[in-house]
């Protein structure tokens, strides 16, 4: 009887996948949530492919997605991915039903799938992965993922033992999943240590969580990735396998180590964020068996997807497009502090982080704003800055409780109007940071912006 219901939901779900591509929309994940409505265990009735990769965490999913399977597929690997869909239980199941035959058999050699952590208990149970990456686990929306010990413990009541782990060993979250007696990789970030330990505004772990006392702080680079130390049990960051040692950031390259040798690869982005995630990604296919020429010639030929990352010139204007998820207070302060500390003058900010589903009946919630570092905003290479959206007054408050100076701030409840306020007289670096779902309206505010750039209104 499960078999014939896997059957029918198998075809219900790739019948739906036809229609819709059909209609031409192939981003979506109803064809698996048909599937898990005809038949509940779905996933564990599909034949996965012989290498399965789970990417996880907080922030950098979809970097680290996309970058495993970029340089697999150039590897010539055959890859099946939920980069066009969702990360939850639905979306992995449309991805994997996309690659399979009529007998749910897959036609391709690895999966890297993107898994939302609260999804953790609806997939790993039905499909074990191989490899899981953790970048980092801090805490997300309010309403979602806010609380990183209820994540983490999440997550590590899904994992099987026999997936290896690929850890963040400077998130003592991230680094402390899996079981004793499961195999753990970890990677770091040595290179340019913060001298002193600046006290954060933010952060997710302050107490050992074996013995429950005061963690002390080697350094900290932000909200609490940084090495720790327990003065009471001895419980520390753990020694990571593989480290950046080095970063030139004039030629754009970075030296990663591990047993004792010295690799070099090409600085796709200086995001101190994302070189977390190269290491990680480095990690990961180095323990799959991939050889550091085919990894390094991997990074020479990527880039951050344009969705996320997006850097245009256009006349005197330089334009930088930066994803910023709304409703999560780190990666935007994050965003905010790279913006910051970009080494160019006259800097114009346009920051759209109104999350466009919560604008639904005028229901935002905006304390998340109060748990934001918004200090970044205040540098003094800011010379602009314009909220859009809905919550945009909110958005001003907040940034006046930061120390920003009032003069240099404009609103506008229309988020695609926001390049309109911009004074690109007095901005000739732009960086427009926006909302995932707000990518339409980041779009029109950056065809305005590349249109006065080439003198048009």
């Amino acid at each position: 009887m499960k078999k014939i219901k896997f059957i029918i939901a198998l075809y219900a779900a790739k019948i739906s996948q036809l229609i819709l591509r059909l209609l031409g929309r192939n981003a979506t994940y109803l064809p698996g949530k048909l599937a898990v409505k005809i038949c509940k265990d779905f996933l564990a009735h599909l034949k996965p492919p012989k290498t399965v990769i789970a990417v996880t965490g907080t922030n950098g999913k979809t970097t680290v997605s996309n970058l495993l399977m970029s340089i697999l597929s150039d590897n010539g690997y055959t890859v099946t991915n939920n980069s066009f869909g969702s990360n939850v239980q639905a979306g992995v199941i449309s991805a994997l039903v996309e690659d399979s035959d009529w007998l749910g058999r897959a036609k391709k050699d690895v999966a890297v799938l993107e898994v939302d952590e609260r999804s953790s208990l609806l997939v790993y149970p039905y499909l074990a992965p191989d490899y899981l990456i953790c970048n980092n686990i801090m805490r997300d929306s309010i309403k979602r993922n806010a609380h990183t010990e209820f994540i983490s413990y999440v997550i590590d009541r899904a994992l099987p033992k026999t997936t290896t782990l690929i850890l963040n060993g400077d998130d003592l979250i991230a680094s402390g999943l899996g079981s004793a007696g499961q195999k753990k990789v970890f990677f770091s970030l040595e290179a340019d240590k913060p001298e002193i330990s600046l006290p954060q505004h933010i952060r997710d772990i302050v107490y050992c969580p074996t013995c429950g006392a005061l963690l002390k702080s080697e350094y900290i680079r932000y909200n609490h990735i940084g090495r720790h130390y327990c003065p009471e049990c001895g419980l520390r960051s753990p020694a990571p396998d593989y480290s950046v040692t080095e970063i030139d950031w004039v030629n754009n390259k970075f030296t990663v180590l591990h047993h004792d040798k010295k690799e070099i690869f090409t600085l796709i982005n200086d995001n101190i964020v994302n070189i977390y995630n190269f290491c990680g990604v480095i990690a990961l296919l180095t323990e799959i068996g991939l050889s550091y020429e085919q990894i390094s010639k991997g990074f020479s030929d990527s880039k951050i997807v344009k969705t996320r990352l997006d850097m245009i010139s256009s006349g005197d204007l330089n334009i930088t497009m930066l994803m910023a998820k709304g409703q999560n207070p780190i990666a935007c302060a994050r965003c905010y502090d790279y913006t910051a500390k970009v080494q160019v003058e006259k800097k114009g900010v346009i920051l759209i982080v109104d999350d466009l589903g919560d604008n639904i009946n005028n229901s935002e919630t905006t304390c998340w704003l109060y748990d934001c570092d918004y200090s970044s905003l205040a540098d003094p290479s800011i010379s602009q800055i314009v909220f859009g959206g809905p919550r945009c007054k909110d958005q001003f408050l907040r940034a006046l409780l930061a120390g920003v100076d009032p003069t240099k701030i404009k609103i506008t409840p229309d988020s695609s109007k926001a390049a309109d306020l911009l004074d690109t007289d007095l901005c000739k670096n732009i960086f427009v940071l926006f909302e995932l779902y707000r990518v339409k309206d980041a779009e029109a505010v950056k065809q305005a912006l590349i249109t006065r750039g080439k003198g048009g209104c």
